[in-house]
Parts: C-alpha cells; structure tokens; sequence
C-alpha cells in the first residue's frame, strides 16, 4: 500500500477549502446583486426581505471570508516558500490578492459593524455592490489562472 503524503493531502484539502468559500462568496453576492437588488423598486416588501436575506447570510458570508483569507494566506506561503515561482506568477498573485482585499474591505470586510453601516453611510458606499462582484470574480479567475499556469505539486500524484 502507498503512503501517503500529508503535505500533499492538505494543500489539497486547502484548494478545495479556497475554492468553496470564493463560490459561496461569489455566489452569494452574485444572487443578491442580480436576484434580489432589482426588486427593491417593483415589489414593496422588497427592500426588507433584501436586508433580511443580507443579514441571514452574513454568517455565511464572514465565515467564507475567513476561509478564503486563511487558505489563501497558507496556499500563497506554500507556493511562493519553494522559490519556483516566477516574476509572472507573483505579478498575478499580487494583483489577485489586492482585488480580493478591495473586494471584501468595500464590503465590510471581517471588521464588526456599527450602527451607522446599516443605517448606510459614505464608508458602505464607496464602491458599488457590482464592482465589489467584480473585483471577487477578478480574484477568482486570476486563482484559476495561477493554478493553470504554476509548477504541478509533484507530491500530489498527479501529472
């Protein structure tokens, strides 16, 4: 029976960590911003089912948050400590990083909130909810690219 590397096991428990929290952030701000946004102005009882469904998945949303920070915290040590990584990939990996800690400053980020967030205020809204998605979709599509474009994990046993 083969061994197995735990190294390898948990960059990949890691990945999918990574993957599932940027879908569930993605997913959840794409379906408030197209699904739920545009009722505001045709249905009445709009605008509260919209701040109730905000305020149900903000759980949510903080936990996908600190999953995507921490594993992406860990994924970038794990690829840059190798020293294989070239001037492309940390071009790329800097820009994804500064897309994805925009994208999650302008909405709130992890920080608590005070009175004045949900009564709305400038600090919420100095990026609209469709930049904040596409800033996250930047970072999600650059994390697909980086992991198309760097060195295969030799450990892992695939080719």
């Amino acid at each position: 029976m083969e061994q197995i590397d735990i190294a390898a096991f948990v960059r990949i428990v890691l990945r999918l960590v990574h993957a599932l929290a940027g879908a569930i952030w993605l997913g959840s701000g794409a379906y408030l911003l197209v699904a739920l946004t545009p009722l505001r102005g045709v249905v009445t009882s709009a605008q509260d089912t919209l701040r109730a469904a905000q305020l149900r998945f903000r759980r949510w949303w903080v936990i996908a948050s600190a999953l995507l920070l921490g594993s992406g915290v860990a994924l970038m040590f794990d690829r840059l400590a190798d020293g294989r990584g070239t001037a492309l990939y940390v071009i790329l990996l800097l820009v994804k990083v500064a897309a994805g800690l925009l994208a999650l400053a302008a909405t709130g980020g992890l920080l608590p909130r005070g009175a004045s967030w949900e009564r709305g205020s400038a600090t919420r809204a100095w990026l609209s909810g469709r930049t904040v998605l596409l800033l996250g979709t930047l970072a999600y599509l650059l994390g697909v690219l980086l992991s198309v474009i760097y060195p295969p994990d030799p450990t892992a046993g695939w080719r």
